[in-house]
């Protein structure tokens, strides 16, 4: 699992000195005391389960706590979902590497867990509709790291622009070779600023409209209405990790639709809408 501590701590010092009460102790502290406890934990895992777990346990708690002063910050959810998935807590990993994936799309370290922890999910689905198409293009494009993709992308516009006032500044137009090198290049730029800056746009408007529930509960059966008093919709019961579409919350209840299609009714309780 790869953790990240350095750039959480200059992140919380931009954003959480100022709100911190004066007996509290320091956010940048509990931070430090997070990523040690996590780091005992790696460290204990093999020789002593119990020590290890606890550690995990302490490391969960003390990114929650950050968390709960309001924070928005993809690398302290980042740290919490690989404390959370060492801790054995499949779901709510998952959940926080969502929640970290809206705020920094595209980030190669959180991809790579976020693909770890869901090969751990024990209920896999096939997908219907059109959705293989988009989620392999976007593996691919997640390969480039989100900000090279729009640096990439702004610099193929300026150079794009630039390219282009040359081209109609030349009296007389170029002929032959150039004007088939200079055509060339126009379209190899066009092509980078448009999937660059494209995959860009399109990591923000996923992230926008993102409307999720995964389940964190054992045995979780999908009824037909929102209540235990409804039979359940399929013989089949569901575990940690699920990613789901949610498609309506009523009190106590979430309906959601599940990668292969089918829907159904679940307690609130056992599943968290990133």
């Amino acid at each position: 699992m790869i953790a990240r501590h350095a750039s959480c701590i200059a992140a919380l010092a931009v954003a959480l000195v100022a709100g911190a009460r004066a007996e509290d102790a320091s956010p940048i502290d509990v931070a430090h005391a997070a990523q040690a406890a996590y780091d005992h934990g790696v460290a204990t895992l093999r020789t002593d389960p119990q020590a290890s777990a606890a550690a995990f346990r302490e490391s969960i708690e003390a990114w929650e706590r950050l968390l709960a002063t309001g924070i928005r910050n993809g690398e302290l959810e980042f740290n919490l979902g690989n404390a959370r998935l060492q801790s054995g807590d499949v779901g709510r990993a998952i959940a926080a590497y969502l929640r970290a994936e809206r705020l920094m799309p595209g980030d190669p370290d959180l991809q790579a867990n976020l693909v770890h922890a869901r090969s751990m999910v024990s209920t896999s689905f096939g997908r219907s509709g059109g959705t293989v198409l988009v989620d392999s293009v976007t593996r691919v494009w997640h390969l480039v790291p989100h900000d090279l993709r729009m640096h990439a992308g702004i610099a193929a516009w300026v150079a794009l622009g630039v390219v282009g006032a040359l081209r109609l500044a030349l009296r007389p137009a170029p002929t032959g070779g150039l004007r088939t090198a200079w055509t060339a290049t126009l379209w190899a730029l066009g092509a980078i600023a448009a999937l660059s800056g494209g995959s860009v746009i399109a990591d923000a408007a996923r992230a926008r409209a993102a409307n999720e529930a995964v389940l964190v509960a054992d045995g979780v059966a999908l009824r037909k209405g929102n209540g235990e008093g409804y039979d359940q919709a399929y013989a089949e019961t569901l575990g940690p990790g699920v990613e789901c579409r949610l498609l309506e919350q009523r009190p106590g209840w979430l309906r959601v639709e599940l990668p292969d299609g089918r829907s159904g009714w679940i307690r609130a309780d056992q599943a968290v809408v990133p």
